[in-house]
Order: C-alpha cells, then structure tokens, then sequence
C-alpha cells in the first residue's frame, strides 16, 4: 500500500511525432524503475520551474531536439506501489533538429496502430490511449432511416471525422446492434461506438459484442461492466461516476455539460472550471461535451481535455 507521505513526482513527457506522423519511443535502461518498458521521453519537472520548460530541457538533453512549440495533452496522476507521479504530457507540434539518443537508451519510431504492441509502464496506458484519439469526437443526431444515417456518416468521414457514436435511443437494442453492424460494415476507416442498453435481455445474449462500446452514465451507475477486449468509453457527469467509469474499464470519458445545450436550454453549463477540475483527477483521456464546437477545441485542451465531443455542431452541419 502507498505511504501517502510519499512525495508526489511530476513529470513532463513529450509525445512526438515525425513527417509520417509516427511516434517517438524510448525504452528505459538497466537500473531504472521498470527498466526494459517502453516510454514516452521525457524527465522530472524540477523544484519551481514550468512545465514547458523542464519539457524543453529533458527533450534537449535526452534526444538533442530543440522545442518550439507544444501543446497539453493529457495529465495523469499515477499511484505505483512504491511512488506516486504525476505526469504532464504536451504533445510537440514543433521542434529543430532530429531526435538522437543522448543517453544510451533504444529510441524507436512507431505508428500509432503499434503503439499497443509495446509495453509501456501502467501509467503510460492513458498516454497510449490519448495519442491514438482525435481532437474531435462526433456523436450522431436525428436521421431518418438507414440510408440517410449511412449518408450522413460517410460525408463526416470525407471531412476527417473518424470516431463517431452512435446515439439511437429511439431504436430498440436488438434493431439498434443491427443497424450498427450494418453501418460499421459499409464504412470503413471511422470507429463507430455502440450505444445502446447494455443491461437488456436481446443484449446480454449477443455472442459476439462490438468492439467499440459506449456506456452511458445510468449504465455506469447499474454497475455494468464490459468484457474485457474492446475499446470503452462512458458518459460522466461528476468524479462520482468517473470512479465507476475508470473501475468499468472505460479508456476515455466524456464530461458534460459544459456550456448549456439546444437539447437542455435550460440547464446550466458546469463550465471550464469545472472540466479542469475534472480533468485534474481523471485517469483517462476526457472529451467536454455539451453545447461546444471546434473553436473550443483549444481552450478545452488547456483545461487538460483531449478535445471536444458535440452532436449539433458536427452531425447539424451535414445537411
């Protein structure tokens, strides 16, 4: 068990990515902590300096790259039997010079579709997960039957569009996994999430599951849990659901509302305050989902979000 006395030590890591969009990877040598795993480079932020700056400073020392520009991606607080970390991962957008190693480690550029055939320390999980995720998470409105649906995805895909939900609530669950099948098979390239009773009998007896999965957060609250295999992701509200979403196994959450919605005009955003604050204490990647657009898409990223998810201004812009 974790002394809680036990200093909290932050880290800033670096995710980049060279001209083929692959990423950098350095494996920890001999006589460090988990040595033999694989990482994201980077080093310990010292006593009163910033992030950004113990980040530039580790990647010129490591590799002998020079920081230009770079971005939050994702914080993650980690509790190891023996220590407690928090790391602060930018992702860099820009940088002179190509990456050497300057301190005897394996360095190793790999594709994203790759990345999980590595083995990375736990705390690196999260990190894995946030590079292989968009900035932009589109969750499907109103359509009129299957061809309209299909149409409509197929033009958000054309746009860049490559993770979408699809929220069917009018649709019972056994009509619902058909139509998702059905549209998963006809387009390819984007992630689609099931969405759906996840508790009802049609469901509990499906063989063979999606393997994208969306739990909503009446789901989480029941107490279901996937199976294990698949991609999860979950709706929160609050930390209270959070827990129950990192517990089920979920692999990023959204957290909403952030801005008042069309759909609830009358129920206030949390604000961005409150995503900060939630974004602070989550383990897994967060979308801020309610009311945005990408023109948020930056400011929710400094709150320490992944990016944005919305309904109306994604899926109402394809008309």
């Amino acid at each position: 068990m974790l002394n809680i006395a036990h200093k909290v030590i932050h880290v800033a890591v670096g995710v980049i990515r060279n001209a083929k969009g692959e990423v950098l990877i350095a494996k920890r040598q001999a006589g460090q902590h988990l040595a033999g795993f694989w990482e994201f480079p980077g080093g310990k932020v010292e006593q009163g300096e910033c992030v950004t700056t113990a980040l530039a400073r580790e990647l010129r020392e490591e590799l002998g790259i020079e920081v230009s520009e770079a971005q939050p991606l994702i914080t993650i607080p980690y509790d190891y039997p023996e220590k407690r970390v928090l790391l602060d991962v930018h992702e860099v957008t820009q940088y002179s010079d190509s990456p050497v190693s300057g301190e005897g480690q394996s360095i190793r550029w790999v594709s994203q579709s790759d990345l999980r055939d590595y083995t990375f320390p736990p705390a690196n999980a999260p990190i894995v997960t946030a590079v292989q995720l968009p900035a932009v998470f589109c969750i499907s409105g109103e359509f009129e039957g299957f061809a309209a649906l299909r149409d409509r995805c197929g033009s958000l895909q054309s746009q860049g569009i490559t993770h979408i939900q699809l929220r069917a609530p009018h649709l019972e669950p056994a009509e619902y996994l058909q139509v998702y099948r059905r549209l998963s098979g006809e387009i390819e390239g984007v992630s689609f999430f099931a969405n759906t009773d996840w508790q009802h009998p049609n469901v509990s007896q499906v063989e063979q599951m999606p393997r994208y999965i969306h739990l909503s957060s009446r789901v989480l609250r029941a107490g279901y849990k996937p199976a294990a295999g698949g991609v999860i992701s979950a709706a929160c509200h609050d930390v209270d659901e959070l827990k129950l979403a990192e517990h089920a196994g979920a692999h990023f959450v959204f957290f909403s509302p952030v801005k008042p919605t069309s759909s609830h005009p009358n129920t206030p955003g949390v604000g961005w305050e409150a995503l900060r604050d939630f974004c602070a204490v989550a383990k897994v990647p967060v979308y801020a989902l309610g009311g945005l657009s990408e023109l948020d898409i930056s400011q929710a990223r400094q709150c320490g979000a992944q990016g944005i998810a919305a309904i109306s201004a994604l899926w109402g812009r394809i008309q």
